[in-house]
């Protein structure tokens, strides 16, 4: 029976290519963005699947301010003292960052790595393949992953080998495989304990008995059973019980799946987390798929229903002849369900073809043939739905009504309202986001930043040398023609390094008023090389005495809540570095010597802070960077010329050269990727929604075929005819927009509060979409309208 169907489906598809075609197609779009949006979704959801029971520790703090900060670095001794005390904790483990430094064996191609100390336990909480070697207490070297192994050794094994790192030479005592992609872990260069020993000399004290210093990121792995909340609250007190009783402890504690890492939208200080996610566009993005998915299979229903007009003579015919409704019903389904199936098929595999492509518009990994069961499931599951719906509505007329045609002609049809009335709501809607989501683009784009960040390029500070000798090094810099200006500073606009947090304070007041400010370190050419505008006072002036002296922006003179800033003394008493706050030895009190104009620190999403700009010469942060304001067509030139005088000065260490410019692109880069996608999805949202409405205005034509031709013989006109067939189409795109503005409004506002600067919605974008949608569907709807109306009466009134 079922050969017999299949091959009876076979025989109609061939011989309806037109229909089989515009099915397929648009089945195959719908099935090719929700496989897609599907693999997306599981793949940013699948982070660290593979790690079960482990958590991260998660410090929450509250300031004297009032203040919350959260922060994935703490004191050492915690958890080492925690795993100890409380049989919920099988074991820990805990990394400690320590910066970056110069790598490699070779002088020629040494280069600048992050170093990170890792505990002899991390493979008990961490199961993770060794490429080479394992990890043990008694390890004393150098951990690798695998691709940072063959940076340094090619392809030979790299184990018992010897690498010189700035902390010294070592052996290499394990190699892993490059960690999962789907894994907040990062490769890198790692040091074992027994190194740390040599490096630091308190190692074995602060690991055991220091509850105050927050620089380590610390792991548990638990029981199944664990109460999360009871442990928090035990670790609370544990930590409370040793923390100095001179100072205030106001901390709590929360233990964080590992799964949740990635696309945990809180700020966490300190924090490990390769790349981090969005949980708002992996929601959007399944979203837009299943919506894709519903246009295309409520577009499929639609043609169906006109195919089972032009069928109503062989259904009524095999009725005759003795084929009951069941017989139907499966024959419906076979013929449905083989259609869907080429569909999927054919959208699988040229997600497979396109899948390079597909990665760079994703700007991730998408391993396509590693889909999930869920997926694999999920994506059947809606396979048999969309069969299923195709046949029931036309199905379900058969089963009530001997005159099927007659039953479409009568009929109002409300499934057919509500499937344009979703399509409607969907091209509207998408419309509308891609308006405001690309006007916030460009609105972020063009905002004015307050400085000039064209032709600045930057050289990170990897040497000594570039700290005690700066002052001849600007010389030397400023002897390249095409290098107009040099400044040194700590930290730099667009920085991708943590930028230290200071506590200040006007001149007696209350610790507890405190405000926090950004903090870097300056000469006196850094408002000339980012022209930078001075608003007050005066700058510095490349004397001993700049060094009790700062300036500071407009953030910080409203934060300090100074009428007149010039001349005021401020206090600054501790420093957040990125984890704890660390209490200075001696308040560092410094004079206002100028306020300059805001301008943005860091990236987009977040608002400009106040910022405090030191003279180089202070007891919190070094110079790190060298800006060079260069005017020149031909950057490689000057890069060589760069890279002459650090040869010069300091042959070991490699330029690290980057350009603002770009760096601030960088800002931009993920939210551009997500909008190029958007655009794209709401091009196939228009376009299943055209074929939809070719479809739903090619059948209402169809049904009405005997009015029209009557119309036409009483007189009416062929404009008259399309306003009749074009009327009710118009009324379900206003009822479309009533639906669709109020909800897209409102999640599109709610999207927009993730950044600090953003445009206001206005009235005429949702006026736009709804234009956009009113003028595709009369084009597609009056091709139809006109076809009917210019079509021979006499055949019309002989059709039915």
């Amino acid at each position: 029976m079922f050969q017999n169907n299949l091959r009876t489906a076979f025989r109609y598809l061939k011989n309806h290519k037109q229909f089989t075609l515009i099915n397929i197609i648009g089945l195959t779009f719908g099935f090719y963005c929700f496989f897609l949006l599907n693999a997306y979704v599981l793949r940013e959801s699948s982070f660290d699947a593979m790690h079960e029971n482990v958590y991260r520790l998660l410090e929450i703090d509250t300031e004297d301010n009032g203040n919350v900060r959260e922060s994935a670095q703490l004191a050492p001794a915690i958890a080492r003292k925690a795993a100890n005390l409380f049989d919920e904790i099988e074991t820990q483990t805990q990394i400690l960052p320590i910066g970056r430094t110069d790598v490699g064996n070779d002088p020629e191609t040494v280069s600048h790595e992050p170093i990170v100390i890792l505990c002899h336990n991390f493979p008990a909480v961490f199961d993770l393949p060794f490429a080479e070697g394992s990890l043990t207490n008694e390890s004393n070297g150098i951990v690798l992953t695998q691709t940072i192994k063959e940076k340094y050794f090619g392809k030979e094994p790299a184990l018992g080998k010897v690498l010189k790192t700035g902390y010294g030479e070592h052996p290499i005592v394990a190699v892993y495989q490059d960690f999962p992609e789907n894994s907040h872990l990062m490769n890198g260069i790692f040091l074992t304990e027994a190194v740390a020993k040599g490096i630091f000399d308190e190692w074995e004290q602060a690991i055991s008995g220091d509850f105050e210093n927050r620089n380590f990121i610390s792991y548990f792995k638990l029981n199944p059973q664990t109460d999360f909340n009871a442990l928090g609250v035990k670790i609370q007190n544990l930590t409370k019980e040793n923390y100095p009783k001179e100072k205030p402890f106001n901390s709590t504690f929360t233990l964080q799946p590992v799964q949740d890492i990635h696309l945990y939208q809180n700020e966490v200080e300190g924090e490990i987390n390769k790349s981090k996610g969005n949980g708002l566009y992996v929601k959007l993005f399944f979203w837009i798929g299943l919506i894709i998915l519903l246009v295309a299979c409520f577009n499929y229903a639609g043609l169906l229903n006109i195919a089972f007009m032009d069928r109503a003579k062989e259904i009524n015919l095999r009725q005759m002849m003795g084929s009951g409704k069941l017989q139907l019903l499966r024959q419906f389904l076979a013929e449905s369900m083989l259609l869907t199936s080429i569909s999927m098929l054919l959208a699988f595999l040229i997600l497979l073809i396109s899948k390079a492509a597909v990665q760079n518009l994703f700007n991730t990994t998408l391993n396509l043939s590693e889909i999930p069961l869920k997926g694999i499931l999920l994506t059947l599951a809606a396979g048999l739905f969309i069969s299923f719906l195709a046949v029931a509505y036309p199905f379900s007329l058969i089963i009530k009504n001997d005159s099927y045609r007659s039953k479409f002609s009568a009929s109002k049809l409300p499934f057919r309202r509500v499937m344009l009335v979703f399509q409607f709501v969907a091209v509207i809607s998408f419309l509308m986001a891609s308006i405001v989501f690309n006007k916030q683009l460009d609105f972020l784009k063009n905002r004015e930043i307050g400085f000039k960040k064209d032709g600045l390029a930057m050289i990170d500070v990897n040497s000594r040398v570039y700290r005690q000798w700066f002052e001849t090094l600007k010389a030397e810099f400023l002897r390249i023609p095409e290098v107009e200006s040099v400044s040194v500073t700590s930290r730099v606009p667009g920085e991708w390094k943590n930028i230290p947090v200071v506590k200040t304070l006007k001149t007696g007041q209350n610790r507890e008023a405190a405000q926090d400010a950004l903090f870097i370190g300056a000469d006196k050419d850094f408002l000339k090389t980012f022209q930078v505008e001075l608003l007050k006072g005066e700058n510095f002036r490349g004397l001993p005495a700049d060094s009790t002296k700062v300036l500071i922006n407009e953030a910080a003179v409203k934060a300090l809540g100074l009428s007149q800033p010039i001349g005021q003394i401020i206090d600054i008493p501790a420093v957040n570095y990125g984890g704890s706050l660390n209490e200075l030895d001696q308040s560092f009190n410094v004079s206002i010597a100028g306020v300059v104009k805001d301008f943005q620190m860091e990236d987009f999403r977040t608002t400009v802070k106040p910022l405090i700009i030191s003279h180089w010469n202070n007891p919190i942060h070094n110079i790190d960077y060298y800006t060079l304001k260069i005017n020149s067509a031909d950057w490689q030139k000057t890069r060589m010329a760069i890279e002459e005088v650090n040869d010069a000065f300091a042959p070991e260490s490699p330029v690290e050269f980057n350009v603002l410019d770009a760096q601030f692109d960088r800002f931009l880069a993920t939210d551009l990727s997500r909008f190029k996608l958007l655009n794209f999805f709401s091009s196939i949202i228009v376009l299943l929604a055209i074929m939809g409405l070719f479809a739903m205005s090619a059948f209402v034509a169809k049904s009405r075929t005997k009015e029209i031709g009557i119309r036409k013989v009483l007189g009416s006109s062929v404009s008259e005819i399309v306003t009749l067939l074009s009327a009710d189409f118009v009324k379900l795109v206003f009822v479309g927009l009533l639906i669709a503005t109020p909800i897209t409004w409102y999640l599109l506002d709610q999207w927009l509060t993730d950044f600090a600067y953003q445009i206001e919605i206005k009235w005429w974008m949702a006026a736009i979409a709804a234009i956009g949608c009113l003028v595709l569907t009369l084009g597609t709807v009056s091709f139809q309208a006109i076809k009917g109306a210019l079509a021979n009466p006499v055949k019309s009134l002989k059709s039915e």
